[in-house]
């Protein structure tokens, strides 16, 4: 017994002078990345490729991401993925970059590892009737309500609903209405209140992870349209009755144009050509003219 209680007493002083020696503590793991856009495009382009792959992967199980934020995040991610030769991930990423931005373009100079899943998720979507996007016609006038209409292209169905943003004027609240996925929904614009003519809105496709995976504007970049001035492109009434119409107009023209060219024949005709014929009736007898 008093062998071990020599043995820890022993152990305990030994552990003691490794302090005071300067033996180092044991490094706890620096802190992960944090997981957003920038910090996934600032190792992407240190060239760490695999740390940018794992932020870009720990972003994308977040929810609520922007529309920004998406195609950032998935550019990285497809392209980290196809250097890091897992060309099936990056396919699939590529195919998700591109519903989120049909316009992305690869650089050639990434060669052919990245540009093989790239053209291959590319002909994925030029296989469906249409791209993904949103387009938007707005009709507004001085002093009476208008409308917004909305065509939501969504070949892959990814789109749970479409919100629609809208203000009078630069700045404050947008008033906002959820509507259906499909072509030309209408959404109702109040009348501008005095004195404002311009129209912010903005219109955003979400999923089910209430991420903005389609966008036409944006609450801190809108779409703008401003209002016409009341009477433009109205057609204007005709006045004065029968002879401020255009059926008179149109008939007193004909007539003066062929009066013209009645006039025209007689001023242009030949002197010697005969005008008129004079006929008197007379009787001849056995070849001579009868008294």
């Amino acid at each position: 017994m008093l062998r071990l209680l020599s043995l820890g007493l022993f152990a305990l002083l030994l552990g003691s002078f490794g302090t005071a020696w300067g033996a180092p503590p044991k490094k706890e793991p620096p802190p992960p990345p944090p997981a957003d856009a920038d910090t996934a495009e600032q190792l992407y382009a240190k060239l760490d490729f695999e740390g940018a792959n794992g932020v870009a992967e720990r972003v994308i199980k977040k929810t609520g991401l922007s529309h920004q934020d998406l195609v950032r995040v998935y550019r990285v991610l497809a392209i980290t993925y196809a250097v890091l030769d897992k060309e099936d991930q990056s396919r699939e990423a590529f195919q998700q970059l591109l519903a989120y931005d049909p316009e992305f373009t690869v650089d050639a100079n990434l060669g052919p590892k990245v540009s093989t899943p790239f053209s291959e998720a590319r002909g994925y979507w030029r296989a469906l009737p249409q791209k993904p996007g949103i387009e938007t016609a707005v009709a507004v006038r001085v002093g009476e309500a208008g409308t917004i209409r909305v065509t939501t292209r969504d070949p892959s169905k990814m789109v749970k609903k479409v919100n629609v943003g809208q203000r009078w004027a630069s700045s404050g609240d947008y008033q906002t209405s959820t509507i259906a996925v499909g072509d030309g929904v209408q959404v109702e614009v109040p009348a501008a209140p005095a004195g404002k003519t311009r129209l912010d809105y903005y219109v955003q496709a979400l999923d089910e992870r209430e991420d903005v995976v389609l966008e036409a504007g944006s609450k801190d970049v809108p779409k703008t349209a401003f209002a016409e001035a009341k009477g433009y492109g109205d057609k204007p009434k005709e006045k004065g009755g029968f002879l401020g119409s255009t059926t008179f107009w149109v008939i007193a023209g004909a007539v003066v144009i062929a009066g013209a060219a009645t006039g025209g024949y007689f001023a242009f005709r030949p002197h010697d050509a005969p005008t008129s014929a004079a006929l008197s009736p007379a009787v001849r007898c056995a070849g001579d003219l009868c008294n």
